[in-house]
């Protein structure tokens, strides 16, 4: 199974993520569409919402602007699960454990599902726009490159 991981080339997105914080290199990330805001303006924290162009670290909770896709065991991805529950409970409010569940095995299997039509190791991007009746996702996809020992 593939999931995927944050990938900081430099501090630009501790720079651009100051208010929400950033997410820390390597952490798996969801795509984290249960945070995103109204694009439309009525809740939209623009221009310091950046919930249109970012993932969402399982532990940090922190945002990240570029994603690798890369492979997942079946433990780790049991604890992106259990990690998401908990966040849902104590800092989002979800009335029940159980309607926790729900939702952060259904943003897991999104994240896994939408890793599937990526080769390991692509880099991803994520812009959203409003829809008629949902937000609609857009992926930019990338080929990592690298240069001596170092990503770029």
């Amino acid at each position: 199974m593939k999931f995927l991981k944050a990938v900081l080339l430099d501090a630009s997105d501790s720079h651009v993520y100051s208010r929400e914080g950033a997410a820390r290199d390597g952490e798996w990330l969801v795509s984290g569409g249960y945070a995103v805001c109204d694009p439309t303006g009525v809740t939209h924290r623009a221009p310091n919402c950046h919930c249109l162009t970012s993932f969402i670290g399982v532990v940090s909770r922190g945002r990240c602007t570029i994603a690798e896709v890369e492979e997942i065991d079946k433990s780790e991805y049991q604890q992106v699960i259990e990690r998401l529950v908990r966040h849902f409970v104590d800092d989002l409010g979800a009335p029940t454990l159980a309607a926790a569940s729900t939702v952060a095995e259904e943003e897991a299997a999104y994240t896994a599902e939408l890793c599937e039509s990526f080769s390991s190791g692509m880099w991803i991007t994520v812009k959203r726009t409003p829809g008629d009746d949902r937000i609609k996702e857009h992926y930019s996809v990338f080929k990592r490159l690298m240069i001596g020992g170092h990503k770029l």
